[in-house]
């Protein structure tokens, strides 16, 4: 654990609670929180002073008495808990029913002792409580990861293809800790673009983003036969009505903190969720095919994507399903949307939907030419400029697929794309 302190309030009307909580923290063992504020008022006078001084100091453990008045203290553990998600709370109180523990856990405390207060008790509260802390400090220490963000110009563009291939790609050549996430909460599909069967959610995380830590965050996260992690969409639409922008950019931050990359494939349309998400990307791809639908979205979008490159981040143009012969040319489209293109994918149609169907990442597939280009993508994002093949043309792909056709050309075990032994259980060893 960090040697950090860890910065500590109290709030409770009760001397006796504070005088055992002071000695708790004093005794051997339990170094490491520092009280730097109390409140000993009544839930009812604590004004706007008091919450002030709270927001000051920013403690990350609240030892909380609710016997004064359980139901106001809930609501107070609530708005402390949802002002700072990973602040931990230890209550007290003298209610200690299976509904009332029930409600106080919901509204966000960590540990709850009934009165009186043993010492032991509370010294054991109090070591569960610095642990997590410690965990979820475990991020502190390191630079927060990079954030991916791609989007789509229209349905159907392409981009849940690309985004998860590419986190996939970028997993296998770098070796680090790589997460794709599904912000698509209404028709998300990551998941069965993958092949995996979610036990939990984005949604079920943001319920319970105000106890998260690295231990709790493993729970929601499906690991992928490729090593990748994934936070999947709920399968009901209605749940994505819960989740909010602030809270979209609270948990993509903690993300940062826990993963090297963090690639999100959002929804394709410009709600609070989106744009949050924007907000915490280092890079925007914008996953588009050339036709006149496309190219018209972009445009009507283009002040978004100037404002969000004026801050800072860069917005880099995907043509999926390019084909040369199309009546508009990349060069229209440059001219057309003030973009330069960054890179273009071949159009294999046959490649792409067996991949969808079946649940296997058509980066797997060493004979497509989409593959090769997505191999050759994820390289030039992961920063290995080495590792890009200088890129073909149309005909030479085109005689690419008439040899594989005929049989001319080598065949190469698929195990060469799959990853290292050492990554097979998700995470390097």
């Amino acid at each position: 654990m960090s040697t950090k302190s860890i910065r500590g309030a109290v709030i409770s009307t009760d001397g006796k609670f504070r005088s055992t909580v002071a000695e708790s923290l004093n005794g051997d063992g339990n170094a490491g929180i520092d009280v730097q504020f109390e409140v000993v008022v009544p839930f009812v006078k604590i004004s706007h002073g008091h919450l002030e001084e709270l927001r000051y100091v920013d403690p990350e453990v609240i030892f909380l008495d609710l016997e004064e008045n359980p139901d106001l203290g809930c609501k107070l553990a609530t708005f402390l808990t949802e002002s700072h998600p990973e602040r931990k709370l230890i209550a007290t109180g003298g209610e200690s029913s299976p509904e009332f523990l029930m409600k106080a856990m919901q509204a966000g405390v960590s540990e709850y002792l009934p009165k009186p207060v043993e010492p032991e008790a509370l010294a054991g509260a109090i070591g569960r409580v610095r642990r997590k802390i410690g965990n979820g400090r475990g991020g502190e220490g390191r630079t927060p990861g990079e954030l991916l963000a791609f989007f789509a110009a229209k349905g159907g563009a392409g981009s849940t293809t690309v985004a998860t291939n590419l986190a996939i790609q970028i997993h296998r050549l770098t070796g680090k800790k790589t997460v794709v996430v599904d912000l698509d909460l209404e028709l998300g599909e990551i998941a069965l673009f993958l092949g995996v069967e979610p036990q939990f959610n984005f949604v079920d995380l943001a319920r319970n983003f105000h106890r998260m830590d690295a231990g709790l965050l493993a729970s929601f996260i499906e690991c992928h036969a490729s090593g990748v992690h994934v936070l999947s969409a709920p399968y009901q639409p209605e749940k994505a009505e819960a989740v909010k922008g602030d809270q979209i950019r609270q948990i993509l931050q903690f993300l940062k903190r826990h993963y090297d990359y963090v690639v999100v494939d959002t929804s394709n349309s410009f709600t609070p969720r989106t744009l949050a998400t924007f907000e915490q990307a280092d890079e925007i791809f914008l996953v588009a095919n050339v036709d006149l639908p496309s190219l018209r979205n972009i445009q009507r979008c283009q002040h978004l994507l100037d404002r969000m490159s004026q801050g800072g981040r860069d917005v880099k143009l995907i043509v999926n399903r390019h084909q040369p012969e199309n009546d508009i040319t990349l060069d229209d489209v440059e001219q057309a949307l003030g973009l330069d293109v960054y890179w273009t994918l071949p159009n294999d149609y046959e490649a792409v939907i067996y991949s969808i169907n079946t649940g296997r990442p058509v980066l797997l597939d060493e004979k497509c030419a989409y593959s090769h280009e997505l191999q050759a993508l994820g390289a030039k994002i992961a920063g290995l400029p080495g590792a890009v093949p200088q890129k073909r043309g149309w005909l030479s792909r085109s005689v690419d697929r008439v040899r594989t056709m005929l049989g001319l050309e080598e065949d190469e075990s698929e195990e060469s794309l799959m990853l290292p032994p050492a990554y097979a259980g998700g995470e390097p060893v």
